[in-house]
């Protein structure tokens, strides 16, 4: 499957909402290689990728807090290395552009140098070097109107002055939304004056209550926020994840065709679409919806995985590969390097093996404790007639605990074939 995301053993699912729950946003996004969403239920699935999400977004923002402290610092160098581990952590186009303006705005030192030149990249596409803990690093303390307005950063321009005017009353209980500290910023959300609670403090309360798991809560301020302000784009994209991940499969369809139809989050909407008719095995309109949505600019990496599944699932071959390719990574001195995903494409298919292992190699090196990449690397040497290196490396990714169930029962019958 294109979606696959390996399950590790003893319900990784479980490990990775554990981890979100406390805000280990880098194990999050190592347990989260391991998840293998078509084997979830649409609740679960939907769940696993709003976690990744949100803990890519919050490595991000620790990395643009902690670079944003470095360069008041004058400290360029660790400046330009946190600013870059963001660009590459971000998963929401807010958060990227953010991260991408951080490094386009600042005004370099000639001699700063580029972070592959201390031994590694520290956004892990080369591996961090030994002794380097930056994915795990708190961000720095900031004083409250910095930390404000990084978090804003992320928003659209025209709400943006709004949040600055709150009251003080309004902004606690937000920023503790932020750092994670759910109960109490819902505690600070029932302070707010009643005058004061528009559309603004529906969308972060309702926000809150979703991650404390209050579904009604969550559902009735989003849909609340949709009735003050019919073009908040964020609240129709929250109020349909909130829906999609409970499994509320005709609400979901209800509110997404609204927005192709308002052409608010359009992009997400139609997204959102062809994830739910793939689901329901009808490809065609799953393709339909999902090339709608690439043409409109949705190019996150859920909608590119189900468009490229269901061009894969029809038989369009050619163009589900031309549809992963467009995912790419970043390796050592920013070359663009095949993603894995597109590298198991080529494996099921028999193309491009030599590029499919130097992209699996590099995925090892990056997730060295994820032995899946090792066993793709097995897979690969048997596909090129490489048997002894091939079988030794499938065995070695045996030994590990953390292999998927599913790929084991397949490495052991590779290794019970002659």
């Amino acid at each position: 499957m294109v979606l696959s995301r390996l399950f590790g053993k003893k319900d990784p699912f479980a490990k990775l909402q554990k981890a979100y729950s406390e805000k280990r946003w880098a194990d999050c996004l190592r347990l989260g290689e391991q998840v293998d969403l078509s084997s979830l239920d649409n609740t679960q699935a939907a769940e696993a990728s709003g976690m990744l999400d949100s803990a890519g977004d919050a490595l991000c923002l620790i990395n643009i807090d902690e670079g944003a402290a470095c360069l008041r610092a004058g400290d360029l160098q660790k400046a330009r290395e946190h600013f870059e581990l963001a660009q590459k952590q971000a998963r929401s186009e807010e958060m990227r552009h953010k991260a991408e303006g951080l490094l386009a705005g600042a005004d370099w030192d000639e001699e700063s140098k580029p972070v592959s030149e201390e031994g590694g990249c520290a956004s892990g596409s080369c591996g961090t070097p030994v002794g380097k803990t930056v994915e795990q690093s708190e961000p720095q303390a900031l004083d409250e109107d910095s930390h404000l307005e990084l978090i804003l950063s992320s928003y659209p321009a025209e709400l943006i002055e709004r949040y600055l005017g709150k009251s003080a009353v309004f902004r606690q209980a937000f920023l503790a939304a932020h750092d994670g500290r759910n109960q109490e910023s819902l505690d600070g959300f029932d302070q707010v004056d009643e005058a004061e609670r528009d559309e603004l403090y529906f969308y972060e309360r309702g926000l809150v209550r979703d991650r404390l798991g209050d579904f009604p809560g969550a559902n009735r301020d989003l849909k609340k926020v949709l009735s003050l302000n019919e073009n908040h784009g964020q609240a129709l994209v929250s109020l349909i994840a909130l829906h999609w991940r409970n499994d509320h499969r005709e609400e979901v369809e209800t509110l997404a065709q609204k927005g192709i139809e308002s052409g608010i989050a359009a992009g997400f909407c139609l997204g959102r679409m062809a994830a739910l008719r793939l689901s329901q095995e009808r490809l065609e309109e799953a393709l339909e919806f999902g090339r709608r949505a690439m043409s409109q600019g949705a190019v996150d990496l859920e909608t590119t995985l189900v468009t490229a599944a269901a061009l894969e699932k029809t038989g369009n071959i050619d163009e589900a590969e031309k549809v992963l390719s467009s995912i790419g990574t970043s390796g050592c001195g920013g070359a663009r390097q095949a993603s894995p995903y597109l590298a198991e494409f080529w494996l099921r298919h028999g193309r491009n093996m030599d590029k499919a292992i130097d992209a699996f190699n590099q995925a090892a090196r990056v997730e060295p404790g994820n032995p899946r990449w090792i066993f793709r690397v097995g897979e690969a040497y048997l596909a090129k007639g490489w048997k002894k290196e091939g079988r030794a490396l499938l065995e070695r990714a045996l030994l590990q605990s953390s292999l998927d169930p599913q790929l084991a029962a397949q490495g052991k019958k590779y290794l019970s074939d002659d």
